[in-house]
């Protein structure tokens, strides 16, 4: 099939992508929940995780259930890619809806459930979005469709961690005057704000007439401790306000460990249960939004594809029935996909915890908003570059674009959290990381194995940047810049993996996305490194454990890269000289 007779249906194309900003949206909901849930039921940062493994662990067992359903039935082709997909949107909904006895009951497993729930709706949403988006149109351009989508995924990404953030935490406090405080008097407004906190909590448990005397006792007489400390504090650094050569290092230092010893204390049932109200209200909405977008598919004029594409219908295999192992460049491919998923999600997982440290400033919960919006904001940016590429440009109008549009999705970045009232001064250095990018991606051009292998270098330095640079206020960038050379990375690698493998393209792909199951796993291995701070507060190499934990996504890149360099000659061995890559998202 030719470009000239098989155009982009765009209006079909549109009502697709609807489905690729709710991924997005829903997955950065879960970087702000994550620290909510570790402090409101008292968990460790590798507890905390279970969160994203509940979420990514579902994609897997829906690829596994629909890969085996399949083995007897064409799901797709007996029910049509948009009913099957108005039923991911569903059960999508269902989960969402679950969110609201979890916070009645104040239950973490509750929440586990839902998570999982939603992302078992997702798992088959991505089943059929992903191949479909491909199908609407030219297939050389399959891959830049995808990149599309996947701007548009990104897009739901930043605009969920900000409306959440907002949700919870409310608007942020930008008032301009942040900039001139000096360091002893950020410190000062760090421990009034925890003890605000801690009275709030106090006054709650006053009030408690359900939870046991001993419960509602213990935790009171905790808390109340931990404000004398504060206090203690407060009055030592308004004495040394006005005094130029105190050092702030030992406030800081005091605030972190109250601040650990905090996050210890076990607050009483209904306590809890008040603090998870405010969770219920956008995810009910959500749950609503879920159904209206799946009657919006169900009477949409997409069309299902072709039974048997003509391309495919002439390959002649060379092993009779299929195998995993018959194929390098798919096993290899699907610990691609694993790595691939499990490091995007790890970098921004463990990035609260490590914005808390003293290392990097005591950054609290509802501050962090901003940093996650960035961080799925650069993958935006990426996407968003390469997908200039589905559009029938000349050399110069796609070359200025590659500028052009990278520019106009900073400026949502920053929009979004200017209307949050989020300060955002120290984003602006970001610059200097998106034009190393665009540069990046221009010596990658088209080819899928040279991109892949570039960005995972790339990305392998900024992690090598981010845990020796001496200064914290850059060496956060550095880590979230991981987000912008992952941002194209999932067409490259899903290119690659299917590339030969013809009427077996299907069988490959539903392997592939069970592979998003890294998503679950890897952040547990970081999370769990960053817990030993607690019994090793020295950390290692001159800092926390914390900071260290970064070396899982620079293994993480360094594989990538390896693929992206190894792949293509295993392709040549066979026969195939050249894969196109894109940039999109799962």
């Amino acid at each position: 099939m030719s470009s000239e007779n098989v155009q982009t249906k765009w209006g079909q194309f549109i009502s697709l992508i609807i489905v690729f900003f709710f991924w997005g949206f829903v997955g950065s909901a879960n970087d702000i929940l994550i620290p909510v849930f570790k402090k409101v039921f008292t968990l460790s940062q590798v507890q905390s995780q279970l969160v994203a493994w509940a979420f990514y662990a579902a994609y897997f067992v829906g690829a596994v259930i629909f890969f085996l359903v399949s083995l007897k039935r064409d799901v797709l082709q007996q029910f049509g890619y948009k009913k099957t997909l108005a039923a991911g949107l569903i059960l999508s909904a269902v989960g969402s809806f679950l969110f609201i006895p979890a916070a009645s009951l104040g239950s973490f497993p509750f929440f586990l459930t839902a998570l999982f729930i939603v992302g078992l709706g997702f798992s088959i949403q991505q089943i059929v979005a992903n191949p479909l988006a491909i199908k609407m149109g030219d297939p050389a351009t399959g891959a830049h469709r995808l990149t599309l989508a996947g701007g548009i995924n990104s897009f739901g990404t930043t605009i969920g961690a900000i409306l959440l953030g907002i949700a919870l935490f409310g608007m942020g406090n930008d008032d301009g005057k942040k900039k001139d405080l000096q360091s002893i008097e950020i410190v000062q407004n760090d421990f009034t704000k925890l003890r605000n906190e801690l009275s709030e909590n106090i006054k709650a448990i006053s009030v408690d007439n359900i939870d046991s005397k001993e419960e509602t006792q213990a935790a009171t007489v905790a808390l109340t401790e931990k404000v004398s400390q504060i206090d203690t504090q407060l009055a030592e650094i308004s004495k040394n306000l006005n005094n130029p050569s105190v050092s702030v290092k030992p406030f800081v230092a005091q605030y972190e460990v109250i601040e650990k010893e905090v996050a210890k204390i076990k607050l009483p049932l209904e306590v809890v249960k008040s603090k998870l109200h405010l969770v219920k209200f956008p995810f009910t909405i959500l749950g609503f939004a879920f159904i209206v977008v799946a009657i919006f598919m169900y009477f949409s004029k997409i069309e299902d594809p072709a039974k048997i594409d003509e391309e495919e219908a002439v390959i002649e295999h060379k092993h009779a029935k299929f195998s995993i192992f018959d194929y390098p460049q798919l096993y290899l491919g699907m610990l691609g996909i694993f790595i691939y998923v499990g490091t995007e999600v790890t970098i921004i997982s463990n990035l609260p915890a490590l914005l808390k440290t003293s290392e990097f400033g005591s950054v609290l919960e509802d501050a962090i908003a901003p940093f996650i919006a960035l961080y799925w904001g650069s993958l935006m940016i990426g996407r968003w570059n390469g997908g200039v590429n589905v559009f029938n440009t000349s050399n110069l109008v796609n070359t200025a674009l590659k500028f052009i549009v990278p520019a106009l999705a900073f400026g949502v970045i920053i929009g979004a959290n200017i209307f949050a009232a989020h300060d955002v001064s120290s984003f602006y250095i970001y610059p200097i990381w998106i034009l190393l990018f665009i540069a990046v991606s221009f010596v990658g051009g088209k080819n899928a194995g040279k991109t892949l292998m570039l960005f995972g270098i790339s990305g392998l330095l900024m992690m090598v940047l981010g845990l020796v640079w001496p200064n914290p206020e850059v060496a956060k960038f550095f880590f979230i810049s991981g987000g912008l050379f992952l941002s194209i990375m999932w067409p490259s690698i899903f290119d690659l993996a299917i590339a030969g493998l013809g009427k077996n393209t299907g069988k490959a792909s539903s392997f592939l996305i069970m592979m998003i199951l890294g998503g679950g796993v890897i952040p547990l291995i970081q999370g769990s490194i960053c817990d030993l701070d607690a019994t090793n507060p020295g950390g290692i190499l001159g800092i926390s454990y914390t900071h260290f934990s970064y070396i899982v996504p620079l293994i993480g890149f360094a594989y990538l890269a390896f693929y992206g360099f190894y792949c293509p000659k295993v392709l040549k061995r066979q026969g195939i000289s050249h894969v196109e890559g894109g940039g999109g998202g799962h």
